[in-house]
């Protein structure tokens, strides 16, 4: 969010394999183990005009569990920001989609 927020984009979309969390997200729930980065994320999301995050399922999310998996080995941070425009989100988004 971080990355996003210098880069000066106003309007963002994340996507999290973990759906416990995205739910925590969504709702402002509380969860104790997670309550510094839950309040980085409130912060952060302040800094955008319009903020969503939702469910990916990790199938559909290979990119991203393996750069997680990747930086989980390593033990050391990584950041992989794609700016994508909405007409080749949706485009994508309709390859996963199951019928």
């Amino acid at each position: 969010m971080t990355e996003v927020s210098e880069r000066r984009v106003l309007r963002v979309s994340f996507e999290s394999d973990c759906q416990q969390l995205v739910h925590i997200i969504q709702q402002n729930k509380q969860w104790p183990a997670l309550d510094a980065e839950l309040d980085e994320v409130e912060t952060m999301k302040s800094a955008f005009k319009e903020f969503s995050i939702s469910f990916i399922s990790r199938s559909a999310n290979v990119c991203g569990d393996g750069l997680a998996k990747d930086a989980r080995s390593r033990m050391q941070r990584s950041s992989f920001v794609e700016v994508k425009d909405p007409l080749r989100l949706a485009i994508e988004a309709s390859l996963y989609e199951t019928f």
